[in-house]
C-alpha cells in the first residue's frame, strides 16, 4: 500500500488554505497492481455513508411505527372524540369501539347506514348504548343513535366495516 504524487496542476487554482486538502485528494492509493484515486475513495465512502444512513432512518421510522399498533388507533378515537365532543356529549369513562365504513352497498338495507360513505367513521359506545357514525371528510356528524336490542335502526357491525 503506497500514496503517490499526482498533476496538481488543477488544484493551483485554490487557496493556500485548501492546499493540504488539494495535496491530500491528488494523491492515488496504490495496492498491489492497483491504483485509486483518494478523492473518487473519499466520495464513495461519502455515498455509502448517505445510503447507510438512509437505510438506518427509514428502519427506525418504521420500527416505532411498527412497535405498538393499538397506539395509531388509539390516537385516531382522540382525535374523532376531540372532533365529535365539539357537537355532542359524548359519554364519559369508556373508550369507543372504532369501525370504519369501506362497502357502503352493503349497507344499503339497514336504516342506520342510509347516508352512509365509505371512509365514515362509526364509534360504539356498548355501555352506554350508543352509536355515532361520523365523517371525517366533511367533519360532521351523520348519524347517532342508541343502542337497545329490539331497535331496527341500530348499527349491526359486519364484515363491511373494518375495525
Amino acid at each position: 500500500m503506497d500514496l503517490k504524487n499526482t498533476n496538481l496542476k488543477k488544484v493551483g487554482r485554490l487557496q493556500s488554505s485548501n492546499l493540504k486538502i488539494a495535496k491530500w485528494l491528488g494523491k492515488r492509493l496504490v495496492i498491489g497492481k492497483y491504483s485509486y484515486s483518494v478523492k473518487n475513495l473519499f466520495l464513495a465512502g461519502l455515498v455509502v455513508f448517505f445510503i447507510a444512513s438512509v437505510v438506518v432512518y427509514s428502519l427506525f421510522i418504521y420500527g416505532n411505527n411498527q412497535s405498538d399498533p393499538n397506539a395509531a388507533i388509539e390516537k385516531e378515537i382522540k382525535s374523532l372524540t376531540a372532533s365529535i365532543g365539539k357537537f355532542m356529549e359524548l359519554p364519559v369513562g369508556e373508550q369507543p369501539n372504532l369501525a370504519t365504513v369501506t362497502d357502503q352497498a352493503k349497507l344499503k338495507g339497514q336504516n342506520f347506514f342510509a347516508n352512509a360513505q365509505n371512509g365514515d367513521k362509526l364509534l360504539v359506545y356498548p355501555k352506554a348504548k350508543k352509536a355515532i357514525l361520523f365523517r371525517p371528510s366533511t367533519g360532521k356528524i351523520i348519524e347517532a343513535t342508541n343502542l337497545t336490542s329490539d331497535s331496527h335502526s341500530a348499527p349491526e357491525v359486519s364484515p363491511e366495516i373494518n375495525p
